[in-house]
């Protein structure tokens, strides 16, 4: 054997040019970005502390894949997301406005006995609390500073397929796949998770989250910055064919038409 190969490894001059490929393929972080208050991704060597939070760490392949483009008459429900900003489907979503999921809490069993199911399942970033809209019941504050494109779900509860078979008080999703669909009814406080307690805003202003459906499920994304103590207040999206509309004394308030998607 050559003085010069390393066994197993082959030629010095080998491990050279590895390490030179090494060194041109990009790297790149999932960061939030502070100056707008949102998700954002940038190769590593740009990287600034005083305006950047690190989230993960994304490869070349990974972000070569995100940001497909997809045409209304191609769109695939169980593979493409449609982004707000850009009024245009992804796949699997837009690159200049990534998401982020962040999981429900395990409840641990001994837990149950203290505390009703969907509130355990409460992300450790949010409390539940009296809501701000008067007679709101309870609603979603949260804890720390929520970036937008953090994305919440799926939305959880009984499946239905017939509307009379549950009660019309504002926790059913209505799914729909092509020609099938369902209800994810989330009347059952045992039997959902914590975004039953996310409630609605009463106009457009007040609105930091959007509803959205992909792989026939719902998940809740934001939308803008959301503050410490301020809480999570959600609609459907665009996507969804709803739309706000001016109130009727014509001024900057507004509010929003019957989501054709919940009851």
């Amino acid at each position: 054997m050559n003085g010069m190969e390393i066994p197993g490894l082959g030629y010095p001059e080998v491990l050279i040019k590895l390490k030179e490929e090494e060194k041109q393929k990009k790297s790149y972080k999932l960061v939030l970005d502070f100056r707008d208050g949102a998700l954002s991704i940038i190769e590593t060597n740009r990287l600034c502390e005083e305006v950047h939070r690190e989230f993960r760490d994304l490869s070349e392949a990974e972000v070569d894949y995100l940001g497909t483009e997809i045409n209304d008459h191609a769109y695939d429900e169980n593979l493409d997301i449609h982004c707000e900003k850009c009024n245009k489907f992804y796949r699997p979503f837009c690159r200049l406005h990534p998401l982020f999921k962040i999981p429900d809490r395990e409840p641990r069993k001994e837990e149950l006995s203290t505390k009703v199911y969907s509130q355990l399942t409460l992300p450790i970033l949010f409390r539940i609390e009296e809501s701000k809209i008067p007679n709101a019941g309870l609603g979603v504050i949260a804890s720390v500073f929520i970036p937008i494109g953090m994305v919440f779900g799926p939305y959880k509860g009984i499946k239905v397929y017939k509307k009379d078979e549950f009660k019309k008080d504002g926790y059913a999703w209505l799914i729909k796949n092509g020609d099938k669909k369902f209800y994810i009814d989330g009347s059952d406080p045992k039997r959902s998770n914590w975004l039953r307690y996310i409630n609605s805003p009463r106009h457009e202003d007040e609105q930091n989250m959007i509803a959205f459906q992909t792989n026939s499920r719902i998940y809740y994304r934001v939308i803008k910055p959301i503050r410490i103590d301020q809480e999570l207040l959600v609609w459907y999206g665009s996507s969804y064919g709803g739309e706000f509309v001016e109130s009727e004394d014509g001024g900057k308030s507004k509010k929003p038409v019957k989501n054709p998607f919940i009851w």
